[in-house]
């Protein structure tokens, strides 16, 4: 409060010594003053300055307070009564037992002191305290005034508190760092605008969310879709969307821009136009500021980490290609020439034994050097589908496995783990069906909508036993069915001997909803 701050009583002590000073002026201009009259004045009211301007406890402060009040008293009694110029110095005696006691206490005690003043004075002159009241209309005038400034002042220390516990709200640095730790960087925005905007309905939509910030609610999906298709024509602007239920609601839109002028979001408040003031304005600015700031220490973040992770890929890639690729390159090389070298009375025995030795040596090496592509995170450069498109002819080259690709849908920003899970399965799916299967073709079909990944692997291979250790020990999907289902996704299988074996996953783009 601002009588607690020490700027506030000297700003206050000096007041009261004006409304005295003046006093005395007005007083002493139609009145012959006794000089012990001004001294017992002035002495007062630095004594009562000095009590103050100390750190003093409540019950000495009170008392200083009731003392300076019977002086007033003293002082009206003697100047004119309810007519008396030091009457507004009285009054403003009363402010320091705010410092004290509740606004309702302080009320009661102005309406009694106002009430007081006549009351004792009407009963000096022995008349009635309505007609001592006509006949000084000039204090019910000034004691209405001054009742009214209070409650001005009472009002405006109300806002004031408020608007000062909003901006206490947007910039404490703990509540922030717990509740973004918790819930989520957008999630905590948003309660903190609605709280800020005086509940009104506030929705964040990202286009780009950072780690960990991946997951979006329906309604951001909703919305953000929605934008992307009617992109916004300003910066800021009111217009009228539909929500998911087929309701048209009225929205002040504002589109989000990085400190390098990309767009990287919009931001939508229930509000009609005129509805949002300027205070609430300033409060979506500051906290823009944060959101911003903090997206871009979340992006350097995820750079640098991105960044180490590709150097220490490259760097196990270099050193499997430099040991154990050139270790299955001399093998195969040393093969060939036992396969020349071989006598003429064992080679129709041996011969095939070497040449099978050959060709697991030539696979492993191409499976290693396949794997330091993927180390290298070339497949990560082009776009899911054509990596999949990519690694079925692969796979399926110089086999007499037909594979078939459908694709159904596109998505330009996935997460990461999200398509590397799907490129994995169907890898994994698809070297099974190579290598167990016996099958003709196989069948892969990719669909993608807002809500979920679809991802179907069909085959016409001799099926298999579906028992648990069976799946594990044939098929090895095992680890990948852990995978899939830590993004809450699921992983089923159904398999007929002799009619081919379908694997069926789902994923949810959602990661806090598990598909049902």
């Amino acid at each position: 409060m601002f009588f607690q701050k020490r700027t506030g009583i000297y700003v206050f002590l000096a007041c009261r010594w004006t409304l005295l000073l003046i006093g005395l002026l007005l007083y002493v201009r139609d009145h012959l003053v006794p000089q012990e009259f001004l001294l017992m004045a002035v002495l007062f009211q630095t004594l009562y300055s000095l009590v103050h301007t100390r750190q003093m406890p409540r019950s000495i402060g009170i008392g200083a307070t009731v003392m300076d009040l019977c002086f007033t008293m003293y002082l009206l009694n003697h100047t004119g009564g309810p007519s008396s110029p030091f009457l507004v110095y009285s009054f403003t005696g009363l402010v320091t037992i705010k410092r004290h006691v509740t606004w309702r206490v302080f009320y009661s005690v102005i309406l009694g002191y106002l009430v007081l003043i006549p009351l004792l004075f009407s009963s000096v002159s022995s008349t009635s305290m309505y007609v001592y009241l006509r006949k000084h209309l000039d204090y019910s005038v000034i004691a209405l005034i001054f009742m009214l400034c209070v409650g001005t002042v009472h009002y405006g220390v109300k806002v004031v508190h408020k608007e000062y516990r909003k901006l206490a709200r947007i910039y404490a640095s703990s509540p922030y760092a717990a509740s973004a730790k918790h819930q989520g960087v957008v999630p905590y925005l948003e309660s903190v605008l609605k709280k800020v905007l005086d509940d009104r309905d506030v929705i964040l939509c990202l286009t780009a969310v950072r780690e960990p910030e991946k997951v979006r609610g329906w309604r951001q999906t909703y919305f953000l879709n929605y934008l992307k298709q009617n992109m916004p024509p300003s910066h800021k602007m009111y217009a009228n969307v539909p929500s998911p239920t087929g309701e048209v609601l009225p929205f002040y839109i504002e589109t989000l821009r990085d400190r390098l002028g990309n767009m990287y979001g919009w931001l939508l408040v229930n509000a009609d136009k005129e509805e949002l003031s300027f205070l609430h304005h300033m409060y979506i600015r500051f906290l823009l500021i944060r959101l911003e700031a903090d997206y871009f220490v979340r992006g350097e973040l995820v750079n640098a980490a991105e960044k180490a992770v590709a150097k220490e890929r490259d760097t196990i890639a270099q050193n499997i290609h430099d040991g154990i690729t050139q270790e299955l390159f001399f093998i195969s090389i040393q093969l060939f020439q036992l396969k020349q070298s071989l006598p003429a009375g064992v080679r129709d025995e041996i011969l095939p034994h070497v040449v099978e030795i050959e060709k697991k040596v030539k696979e492993s090496h191409r499976e290693m050097r396949q794997f330091i592509i993927e180390l290298k995170d070339e497949k990560r450069k082009i776009n899911l589908h054509h990596a999949i498109e990519k690694l079925l002819h692969r796979v399926t080259e110089h086999t007499e496995v037909q594979p078939t690709f459908e694709k159904n849908g596109w998505i330009a920003h996935e997460q990461l783990e999200i398509e590397e899970a799907i490129y994995h399965l169907v890898e994994e799916a698809t070297n099974n069906v190579i290598k167990h299967a016996q099958a003709k073709h196989i069948d892969v079909q990719i669909e993608v909508t807002s809500v979920q990944w679809a991802i179907t692997i069909r085959d016409d291979g001799m099926g298999m036993n579906l028992s648990e250790e069976n799946l594990q020990g044939r098929y090895g999907l095992g680890g990948m069915e852990n995978r899939i289902k830590s993004l809450n996704g699921s992983l089923s299988f159904h398999s007929e001997l002799g009619r081919g074996t379908t694997i069926t996953a789902y994923i949810p783009r959602e990661r806090r909803l598990a598909y049902v």
